[in-house]
């Protein structure tokens, strides 16, 4: 029976990628299912990081700078504060409706831009496959109702993979959108920005042809730096240091300082534990970013075992249950919204990484030596999760990389037959690519259970006993 299902889904499949207006059905689906979740609360609550998105933009508005509590701030990159700021300009300031609603449609597109990047690296049918999984993602539609930048960075991050697959192997063009595209990305949130450093290095170690792929290595990495320039320049005027954001050494802290049981348990020791009488929001942003980053390399320096252990657990973290719209929901989004809205969102958003990740790992293992595109998505892959180990990493931040893993399971949902053939033939343990998709799933597995129990106890401890679960009536 299972079989049968396969192929039926697959026939399917087979259809959709033959249907020349199989896109415009890809975005509307898209739209309609964000859309759909925007209008079943139309009044929403800000919190945590979307109070700081939106007073930048407010001040953008009455003084053109970026101020956040009335001091200029580079805690966040400008790009997503820019595009608030625009809508309010056209709209009014606070129509958060309206955003949310834009939002929806950005997410959309994204939907049609992850099948042409499925397209492009596998084909056709594996991006039928990638498209829909990122128009149905429940974390998907979440973001679109948030006020926060994983959106519009998913947006630009994907329309620059769609070029940079073919970087340096095509044409200067491919390495100059590519790198405009992700220089925009990286303007909304600043993960990237030092990625063309390791990507230019293991072009230039590992592939052949070096010097026929230099001048478009060095055109994607100049263009990509040119794009960020101006930011970098006025956090130069303003902190007297050319950096990207003053929030890099307070990451690089968050958990690079806690005792064994405290990362474990997904926790981070108190500031006043480790910087003693020092209050870092007494400092200013280059100050405290400085101390912490200071402070977080010295524990480094002494712990080396436990930096380790932090950096497979972050891994844990980062491919663990989409949980930022639920927690969203516990601080006070919907307002006091009934309690069978939280559990079944918690229903709905949670458990898809569950299905995704093993047909991830087992398309990223099969097509391992075919279609040279997937390169560029592995060194970028690799790259978000080496800044996950260094740092730390929660699923949120494994928003972008979601189309990626969307299409390497469009390839195993359509190459099901000899990948589920060769799972089940006898000698398992002599196959190398069985045995590496199994370790994995095994080692994320671990994770998984682990972060189970933890949220189970977290819930009970911090959410079903607290007044906000109270009020969940």
């Amino acid at each position: 029976m299972f079989r049968k299902l396969l192929q039926h889904l697959d026939n399917w499949a087979g259809r959709a990628a033959a249907d020349p207006r199989f896109l415009w059905k890809l975005f509307f689906i898209g739209l309609v299912v964000r859309v759909g979740l925007v209008l079943l609360h139309q009044n929403v609550h800000l919190i945590s990081d979307m109070l700081g998105y939106h007073e930048s933009a407010v001040s953008l508005l009455q003084s053109g700078e970026f101020r956040v509590k009335g001091r200029l701030s580079a805690t966040r990159p400008p790009m997503y504060s820019i595009f608030i700021f625009m809508f309010y300009y056209l709209f009014g300031v606070g129509n958060i409706f309206g955003l949310r609603l834009v939002q929806c449609v950005i997410g959309a597109v994204t939907s049609v831009l992850t099948f042409r990047l499925g397209e492009k690296v596998f084909s056709r049918k594996a991006a039928v496959w990638a498209g829909v999984m990122f128009a149905f993602y429940p974390a998907g539609w979440g973001y679109c109702d948030l006020m926060l930048s994983e959106t519009l960075f998913t947006f630009f991050f994907v329309a620059g993979l769609i070029y940079f697959v073919d970087v340096p192997r095509g044409k200067i063009s491919d390495a100059f959108f590519a790198a405009i595209l992700l220089g925009m990305a990286t303007l909304t949130r600043t993960v990237l920005f030092l990625f063309p450093i390791p990507f230019v290095l293991i072009y230039l170690v590992l592939y052949k042809n070096r010097l026929s792929n230099l001048v478009k290595l060095i055109v994607f990495a100049v263009t990509f730096w040119m794009i960020l320039i101006p930011w970098v320049a006025r956090n130069e005027r303003v902190f007297d240091a050319p950096i990207m954001t003053t929030k890099s050494g307070v990451d690089l802290f968050l958990y690079n300082h806690s005792p064994f049981l405290f990362i474990l348990h997904n926790y981070s020791l108190e500031n006043e534990e480790i910087l003693g009488d020092i209050v870092p929001w007494q400092l200013s942003e280059i100050e405290r970013d400085n101390l912490c980053r200071e402070t977080a390399a010295q524990w480094i320096k002494e712990n080396p075992l436990l930096f380790v252990f932090k950096g497979i657990r972050m891994q844990w973290n980062y491919f663990g249950v989409e949980r930022e719209y639920i927690w969203s929901l516990l601080a006070g989004y919907w307002g006091r919204a009934p309690r069978w809205q939280f559990l079944l969102a918690f229903i709905v958003f949670a458990p898809t990484i569950y299905l995704l990740m093993p047909l991830f790992i087992w398309g990223f293992v099969y097509s391992w030596k075919k279609f040279p595109g997937k390169h560029n998505l592995l060194w970028i892959t690799g790259y978000f999760l080496a800044v996950t180990f260094i740092a730390f990493g929660f699923s949120r931040h494994r928003t972008p990389l979601n189309p990626i893993m969307m299409c390497f399971a469009g390839y195993a949902l359509t190459f099901w037959q000899p990948i589920l053939d060769d799972l089940k033939r006898p000698g398992l343990l002599k196959r190398p690519l069985a045995v590496i998709s199994l370790g994995l799933l095994l080692f994320f597995a671990v994770g998984w259970l682990l972060e189970i129990y933890l949220d189970i106890g977290s819930f009970f401890n911090l959410g079903f006993q607290a007044e906000s679960w109270k009020e969940l009536n």
